[in-house]
């Protein structure tokens, strides 16, 4: 087979989409030496790429427009004859002629459930392209069944054309343990010197870090905890809100904004917080607990959307809108070591489900399965 696989967003450092592909690829460049596959990418100089320029069944190639806009629907679409596709694999949007069959990865419609934390271009764009992606696609893969419902349910697509494949985790490798030498200098690069709390993603408003905020803010009041905050992620729509809760919460000193966290330094944060906090009122799939875990660190999680399902009972899952049980379970895991010490367990073995070289594995079975027909 000659698999395209738009690879752009492996160059997205910080976004759940771009930990996707960069999981994917890395697990099929593991498990198939057979089939032929082209990455499209922007910028081929992106240290992720570097892995495939030796390789022999996988070959880069650059899209001639550099904006996902244009790039997609003009370049994709040309090379997708020039290369002579038999599939053609993209995340929400494809192009509108193209050759290969197409497979089609939607993680989840947050776009149409929480509208208001998209840009108005970039919701506009994902409301018609998507629906028309899904129902021209031969099969439509997410992470979650959480999103195999929703996505089979809102565009009326019949469940049985939606493929449910988990994602993996990151295999991290050697890193430096918890509180040696190396640790407290990558915490300091990121401005954390003291005992902290970590939460992980995008500064949107879905990930609810107003409610984080507040149930921090209380802690710290009512003198139960005293840590501090660390948040890790990139800016995105309306972050100023963000900047807005921590300075009303009075502990704007307490509160540390990483920015993005390089994957590389990610353990080391992991490792050495108290605990994970993640109260994303809606998720896909939710990779940043699953990472929490497979570092052995204690995960307070959302109990919607499809978290549950990553998070399993290794974590406490909370009400992301109730203040207080957000605060109440952080309260439980800051004055129980025993149970953060069974947490840490079980999520370790939670995580012994997902790895990213059985998502390959998935993957090359639909893409054969759809080949063949």
């Amino acid at each position: 087979m000659r698999i395209g696989i738009d690879a752009h967003s492996a160059e997205r450092d910080g976004t759940g989409n771009c930990t996707y592909i960069r999981g994917l690829l890395s697990g099929l460049s593991q498990v198939d030496k057979e089939n032929h596959y082209i990455l499209y990418a922007i910028n081929l100089n992106h240290p992720f790429y570097q892995k495939f320029k030796n390789s022999k069944n996988f070959r880069l190639k650059a899209l001639k427009y550099k904006r996902p806009i244009f790039g997609i629907p003009i370049s994709l679409a040309k090379e997708s004859y020039v290369d002579k596709l038999d599939i053609l694999h993209v995340q929400y949007n494809a192009p509108p002629i193209h050759r290969g069959k197409l497979i089609v990865t939607i993680h989840d419609l947050a776009f149409i459930h929480f509208p208001e934390t998209f840009d108005r271009f970039q919701r506009y764009r994902l409301k018609i392209l998507v629906p028309l992606n899904a129902k021209k696609a031969k099969k439509v893969l997410c992470g979650s069944h959480y999103s195999k419902k929703d996505i089979s349910e809102f565009y009326k697509i019949e469940k049985s054309k939606i493929e449910v494949i988990p994602y993996g985790v990151t295999a991290f490798g050697n890193v430096a343990e918890r509180d040696s030498e190396k640790s407290k200098n990558i915490l300091a690069k990121y401005g954390i010197k003291e005992k902290f709390i970590f939460s992980l993603g995008r500064l949107n408003e879905r990930k609810n870090l107003s409610s984080l905020i507040s149930a921090y803010k209380d802690l710290r009041d009512s003198g139960a905890l005293d840590f501090k905050l660390a948040i890790g992620g990139n800016k995105d729509f309306l972050f100023g809100k963000v900047l807005t809760e921590i300075k009303r919460s009075g502990y704007e000193n307490d509160i540390i904004l990483t920015g993005y966290v390089d994957d590389k330094d990610l353990p080391i944060l992991f490792r050495n917080a108290e605990f994970f906090v993640y109260p994303s009122l809606f998720e896909g799939f939710g990779l940043p607990p699953l990472e929490a875990m497979a570092n052995g660190c204690p995960v307070i999680a959302s109990n919607v959307s499809s978290i549950p399902e990553v998070v399993g009972d290794a974590g406490i899952l909370i009400d992301p809108n109730s203040v207080d049980e957000i605060s109440h379970a952080m309260n439980k895991v800051t004055s129980n070591p025993d149970l953060k010490e069974e947490m840490r367990e079980k999520g370790l073995e939670q995580v012994q489900l997902f790895n990213w070289e059985t998502t390959a594995r998935k993957t090359l079975d639909i893409y054969e399965q759809v080949y063949m027909k």
